[in-house]
């Protein structure tokens, strides 16, 4: 999720990019070596996120905006109600569905169902998300869509229970569709955002199976207050 994938972007250059990150994915991790490694999880009340970076148990709805590529780019990502179901290590849970609406231009261009569960020791997985890819108001593909114990048995981690800086990670390990590498840079990051000034916020840099590297910044209690990309930044304007 990413819980958060990168945004489409419509045209040929999106397709080099699709065709290279397929690539890349299919080859060897460039010599990323993931050094968190938390205990079997145990999904006791897994829907009930309250880890402090990702605490969308609490959340209704975030609201981020900023440019991309030279593009004005607006995100809306809310809590859904209802839950899907996983399996994972013979453990059968329910996981939080969240919704990201992403316009470019003030346009529709995607739409992502992220599946988030949460284990007893605070780690957030994440387990995978239905993509709906939009052209001219249709939906054309679902490219970058996965699921645990369909596409892969690997879970991705998109945080750590107790974030330290060094923590090494994979938010995403799909064979074939996508790979994100992420680290955590620093643990006491202020940012002034429209919503708000944070301070003691997570950064990390997460690297993407074509290489292209983007950073976020989560807000204690909040949760991502801004996405820097490469070439433009999203900032968090309201938080519900």
């Amino acid at each position: 999720m990413r819980p958060f994938p990168p945004r489409y972007l419509p045209g040929p250059s999106s397709r080099l990019v699709a065709t290279l990150t397929l690539l890349v994915a299919c080859s060897d991790s460039g010599g990323f070596q993931p050094n968190y490694n938390p205990p079997a999880p145990v999904f006791t009340n897994p829907t009930a996120l309250t880890n402090p970076y990702l605490p969308y148990a609490s959340m209704i709805r975030d609201t981020l905006q900023g440019t991309e590529g030279g593009q004005s780019v607006l995100i809306q990502r809310t809590r859904m109600s209802g839950t899907k179901t996983f399996t994972m290590n013979g453990q059968t849970f329910e996981a939080m569905i969240l919704e990201d609406r992403d316009s470019v231009n003030g346009v529709m261009e995607e739409v992502t169902l992220d599946y988030l569960a949460q284990s007893d020791d605070g780690t957030v997985y994440y387990l995978g998300e239905d993509v709906d890819i939009y052209q001219g108001g249709q939906v054309v593909s679902h490219d970058g869509g996965w699921l645990l114990g369909v596409n892969t048995n690997v879970a991705g981690i998109l945080m750590p229970g107790q974030p330290a800086v060094g923590d090494k990670f994979r938010g995403e390990d799909v064979t074939g569709v996508t790979r994100e590498d992420d680290e955590v840079l620093s643990v006491s990051e202020t940012v002034t955002v429209p919503a708000g000034t944070y301070t003691n916020c997570v950064k990390i840099r997460e690297t993407g199976s074509d290489g292209s590297v983007e950073y976020k910044y989560y807000a204690p209690n909040v949760g991502v207050v801004r996405e820097a990309p490469a070439g433009g930044g999203l900032d968090l304007t309201a938080h519900h």
